[in-house]
């Protein structure tokens, strides 16, 4: 049985293609900060109002989801007494009643 050949290495390396971008100094480049804009409560109604008006109910409880990892969750889950195990299971579900909803909410305002 003949031997197979290996084939040859890459010329293009991915370490070459993740480096960071070099920018020109003076474009009006400034950095963004997403938790900023997902700490927004204007925002956030504005996402769950389209959500509603689209009959998304699922994309309400993601906004929700997403929201709620932005702010300390761990913190606020322990102040308000909740139980991790409610706080997971009711965003993973996808169908949380309303209350629990509401409860997540008050806990993590």
């Amino acid at each position: 049985m003949p031997n197979k050949k290996t084939s040859a290495k890459p010329s293009v390396s991915l370490k070459n293609t993740l480096n960071k971008p070099k920018i020109k100094a003076g474009l009006g480049v400034r950095a963004y900060d997403p938790t900023e804009a997902l700490l927004d409560e204007d925002r956030l109604g504005r996402a769950i109002w389209e959500c509603l008006k689209n009959e998304d109910t699922d994309g309400v409880i993601e906004v929700i989801s997403i929201h709620l990892n932005a702010v300390n969750k761990v913190e606020k889950i322990k102040e308000a007494e909740i139980p991790k195990t409610t706080f997971y299971h009711s965003l993973r579900s996808k169908n949380p009643t309303l209350k629990t909803l509401a409860k997540l909410v008050h806990a993590c305002a």
